[in-house]
C-alpha cells in the first residue's frame, strides 16, 4: 500500500515523469563528471567545475522547449559560461576587482532577462559561473581545468539530453493558441449564418460562444510559467503575441455581431464572415504545423473582399436609421475580417515564412513591422524600451546586482569560507518584492539548518568509514529527482547536504563545512532582505498601477490624435511610439505582478482588461492609419467634428481613470457618454453627394470609439462598489 501511495503521489506531482527523467540524467552526468575528473583524470578542479556546470545549467537553470531546443540553448550558454569563468578567475586577484566585476556581470545578466524567457531561464546559472570563479584562491594556472570542467559538464549534459530518455514535447502556448483559433473560427461560422437569413440554433451558438471565451481566457500569458511564455524580443514570439491579441479582438467583434445581427440580411457580409472563418482555421493550422500554411492567395482574396466591402457598403437612402444599423454591422464585420487577414500574416511570421512586400509608398504604419527588422534591432529596441526606472526589468536587475555586489564585498572582507554560498543564497532567496522575499526566508534558513545537521552526521560517518563515495551518488539522485517536487524547506535541506558532500569530495573532510554553509546562507539572507526592503520593495505591485495608467492615457491620446488625422488635421506620429512603449512596460509589470502576492491596497480593477482596452485603442489607431486616405472622415454637416468631440470625451474619461490609478485609489466610477445616433449625419453625408464609403467611415469610427467606452466598464469593479462620475467630475481628493 505504501508503494502504491508513493506512485500515486509521484504521478500527481510529476505527470509524465519528466522531472524524474531529468533528475536521473543529471545525476549520471554529475557523478560521471565529478568522479571521472577527480579520480579518472586526477584533476579535482576539473571534476568540481564539471559537476558545478551540470548543476548550474541542468538544475538551477530552467531550459524551456523540446530536447532539441534545450540543446540549442546549452550550445549558446557554453561560450558565455566560458567567458564568465575566465573573467571571474582573473578578477579574483583582489576582492575589490571581484566586487566591481560582480556589479557589472550581476546587472548585465539580470537585465538581459528582458530579452525573453530563454535568457530568463539560464540567468541564475550564468550568474553562478562568474560567482564561483571569482572567489580565492587566485590561481591562473587552474584556468584550463576550470574551462575544461565547464565544457565537459555542459557537453555531457547535451549528450544526455540527446541520448538518455529524450522527452516528447508537451503542448505549449503555440499549440493551445492554435486550438483557441479553431474554437473561435467555429463560433464565427455560426455567427455568419445570422445575416444569411438561415435559421440558427441558438443553443449551439451559446455553446460555441462559451467554448471560444473559455479558450481565449486560457491564453493570458500570466497563466503560464515565465519560461514558457512567448515573451522574447524575437519576431516569432512577437508574432505569437500579436496573434493572441488579434484573436481576442476577433472574439469580441464576433460577440458584437451576434448582438446586432438579428435583423440584418446581407449575402456579401455572410460570404465575408465565412471567408474570415476559413482564414482563421488556416491560421490555426499554420500555428500547429499540421498542414500547409495559410497561403498568400487566400489572404489576397480576403483582402479583395474587404476592400470591396469598404468601397461598396449596402445602404438604404430612404431609411437613415436602418442605414446606420447596416453600416454598424458592416463596420464590425470588416474589422473582424481585417483582423483575420492580419492573423494569417502573423501566423506565417511565427512559422518563419516570408511576407508579401509592402506597397510603396505605404499608406500608414506597418502593424507587422517586426517581421521586416533584424533580430539585433528587435532585441536592441526591447532593451532600449526598458532602460527606464519605470521598468520592472531594470528595477529587478539593479536590485539583484546591488545585493550580489554587497554580498561579494562582505564575503571577501570577512574572508568567509566558501563565500560562494553567500551569493547563492541571495539568488535563491530574492524575489521581486520584499514581501515575497520575506516569505521565502524561513524555508531557506530552516532548510539550510536541517541540511547542515544531516551533512555533519554524514561527514562524521565518512570520516571513519569512507562512505562518501557511496553516499554522494545517492544524495545526487535524491536531490535532482525529488527536491523539485517537495516543499522549499526540504528542497533546501537536500541541496545543502549535496553541496556539503561535493565540496568535501574535492578537498579534505572538514566537519566545519556544514557550519560554514549555515553562516554563509544567513549572511546572504540578511543582505538580500535589506536590499529588497530598500530598492523598490513593492515589486510589480508598486509599478503596475503606474504603468497601466500611463498606457491607458497614451493609447487614448493616440486614438484622439488619429481621429483628428482622419478629419484632416495634423498628427504627431510620436504618440504611436509612446503608446507602444507604454504597452511594453505595462505588460511587463502586469506579468510580474501576477507572480507575486497581490497587494490588497491596489485599486480593484481588472488589470488584464485594462491592458486589453489599451490594445484596442492602440491597434485600432494603427489600423485606421494603415488604410490611409481611404479612411478619411467626411466633414459634411459637422459629422467629423462630432466624432472629434466624442474622441476627446473618450480621452478625458481614460485620463480620469488613469489619474485615479496613479493616486492608488478609485474614488468614483468613470464612464464615457454613449454617442447620439448618427442617422442625421449619415443622411447629410449621403445627401451631399458623398459616396456610401464615406458614411461607412463615419460609422466605423463611431463603432470603434463606442467600443472603447464599453471597455471602461469592463476595467472597473461593479457599479455598486463605486459612486458614478463622468469625465472631469470628482476631481477633489477625498482621501
Amino acid at each position: 500500500m505504501t508503494r502504491i501511495g508513493f506512485l500515486r503521489w509521484l504521478r500527481r506531482r510529476d505527470p509524465g515523469y519528466q522531472v524524474l527523467r531529468r533528475g536521473v540524467r543529471l545525476s549520471l552526468v554529475a557523478a560521471a563528471g565529478l568522479f571521472g575528473g577527480t579520480y579518472g583524470l586526477g584533476d579535482p578542479v576539473l571534476g568540481l567545475y564539471t559537476v558545478f556546470s551540470a548543476i548550474a545549467t541542468g538544475f538551477i537553470s530552467q531550459l524551456p522547449g523540446s530536447p532539441a531546443q534545450r540543446i540549442r540553448s546549452l550550445l549558446i550558454v557554453l561560450p558565455v559560461a566560458l567567458v564568465l569563468v575566465t573573467v571571474g578567475s582573473l578578477l579574483s586577484v583582489s576582492t575589490w576587482a571581484a566586487v566591481a566585476g560582480m556589479l557589472v556581470v550581476g546587472f548585465t545578466v539580470a537585465f538581459a532577462t528582458a530579452g525573453g524567457p530563454r535568457i530568463l531561464g539560464v540567468a541564475t546559472g550564468l550568474q553562478l559561473f562568474y560567482i564561483a570563479s571569482s572567489f580565492p584562491p587566485y590561481q591562473p594556472a587552474s584556468l584550463p581545468s576550470r574551462l575544461g570542467g565547464v565544457a565537459l559538464g555542459i557537453g555531457l549534459l547535451i549528450l544526455a539530453e540527446r541520448l538518455l530518455w529524450p522527452e516528447r514535447p508537451s503542448p505549449g502556448y503555440r499549440d493551445r493558441l492554435a486550438e483557441a483559433g479553431h474554437t473561435v473560427a467555429r463560433y464565427i461560422e455560426l455567427v455568419a449564418e445570422r445575416p444569411s437569413g438561415e435559421p440558427v440554433d441558438g443553443a449551439e451558438l451559446d455553446r460555441r460562444q462559451a467554448a471560444a471565451r473559455q479558450a481565449m481566457a486560457g491564453m493570458s500569458l500570466a497563466g503560464y510559467p515565465p519560461i514558457q511564455r512567448p515573451a522574447s524580443a524575437g519576431f516569432r514570439d512577437r508574432a505569437i503575441r500579436h496573434s493572441t491579441s488579434l484573436l481576442s479582438q476577433i472574439l469580441v467583434q464576433a460577440d458584437r455581431l451576434r448582438a446586432r445581427g438579428t435583423d440584418i440580411r446581407d449575402e456579401d457580409l455572410t460570404r465575408l464572415l465565412r471567408r474570415a472563418a476559413e482564414v482563421i482555421h488556416a491560421a490555426a493550422d499554420t500555428l500547429a504545423d499540421r498542414t500547409a500554411p495559410v497561403a498568400e492567395h487566400e489572404l489576397a482574396e480576403l483582402d479583395t473582399q474587404i476592400r470591396h466591402g469598404y468601397r461598396h457598403p449596402v445602404i438604404e437612402r430612404d431609411d437613415p436609421a436602418r442605414t446606420v444599423t447596416l453600416l454598424q454591422f458592416a463596420a464590425i464585420t470588416l474589422r473582424l475580417a481585417s483582423n483575420a487577414r492580419t492573423l494569417g500574416l502573423t501566423t506565417r511570421i511565427a512559422s518563419g515564412l516570408r511576407l508579401p512586400p509592402r506597397p510603396r509608398p505605404a499608406p500608414g504604419p506597418d502593424d507587422v513591422f517586426y517581421a521586416r527588422r533584424s533580430s539585433i534591432f528587435l532585441y536592441w529596441q526591447q532593451f532600449r524600451l526598458h532602460l527606464t526606472t519605470r521598468s520592472v526589468y531594470l528595477q529587478g536587475a539593479l536590485r539583484v546586482a546591488v545585493a550580489l555586489t554587497i554580498a561579494r564585498g562582505v564575503a571577501g572582507s570577512l574572508h568567509l569560507t566558501h563565500g560562494f554560498w553567500v551569493l547563492l543564497a541571495i539568488l535563491t532567496l530574492m524575489r521581486a518584492s520584499a514581501v515575497e522575499t520575506g516569505k521565502a526566508l524561513s524555508p531557506v534558513l530552516f532548510g539550510t539548518l536541517l541540511g547542515a545537521g544531516v551533512g555533519t552526521l554524514l561527514l562524521t560517518a565518512a570520516h571513519v568509514s569512507e562512505l562518501i563515495l557511496v553516499v554522494l551518488p545517492v544524495v545526487m539522485l535524491l536531490t535532482f529527482t525529488f527536491s523539485p517536487l517537495l516543499r522549499p524547506l526540504w528542497a533546501q535541506a537536500m541541496f545543502t547536504v549535496l553541496f556539503v558532500l561535493v565540496f568535501t569530495e574535492v578537498g579534505p573532510v572538514d566537519l566545519k563545512i556544514a557550519g560554514a554553509r549555515l553562516l554563509d546562507v544567513t549572511v546572504g539572507a540578511v543582505v538580500g532582505i535589506l536590499v529588497g526592503v530598500l530598492l523598490w520593495p513593492k515589486g510589480g505591485s508598486g509599478e503596475v498601477r503606474r504603468s497601466v495608467a500611463a498606457y491607458l492615457e497614451q493609447s487614448a491620446a493616440t486614438a484622439e490624435g488619429v481621429v483628428r488625422k482622419l478629419a484632416g488635421r495634423p498628427l504627431d506620429m510620436g504618440i504611436l511610439d509612446s503608446s507602444r512603449r507604454g504597452l511594453v512596460l505595462a505588460e511587463a509589470s502586469f506579468l510580474q505582478y501576477q507572480a507575486e502576492r497581490h497587494d490588497r491596497w491596489l485599486p480593484p480593477i481588472d488589470w488584464m482588461a485594462a491592458i486589453v482596452a489599451g490594445n484596442y485603442l492602440h491597434l485600432g489607431a494603427i489600423f485606421r492609419l494603415r488604410r490611409g486616405a481611404d479612411a478619411r472622415l467626411p466633414r459634411v454637416a459637422g459629422a467629423a467634428d462630432r466624432l472629434e468631440e466624442y474622441a476627446g470625451q473618450i480621452r478625458r474619461s481614460y485620463h480620469e481613470l488613469a489619474r485615479q490609478l496613479e493616486e492608488g485609489r478609485l474614488r468614483q466610477r468613470v464612464s464615457a457618454p454613449a454617442p447620439d445616433g448618427f442617422a442625421e449625419e449619415v443622411r447629410a453625408v449621403l445627401d451631399a453627394g458623398e459616396p456610401p464609403s464615406a458614411a461607412l467611415n463615419l460609422i466605423e469610427v463611431e463603432v470603434w470609439l463606442s467600443g472603447a467606452a464599453d471597455n471602461l466598464d469592463r476595467i472597473q469593479p461593479p457599479s455598486a462598489d463605486l459612486p458614478a462620475a463622468g469625465p472631469g467630475e470628482g476631481r477633489r481628493r477625498t482621501d
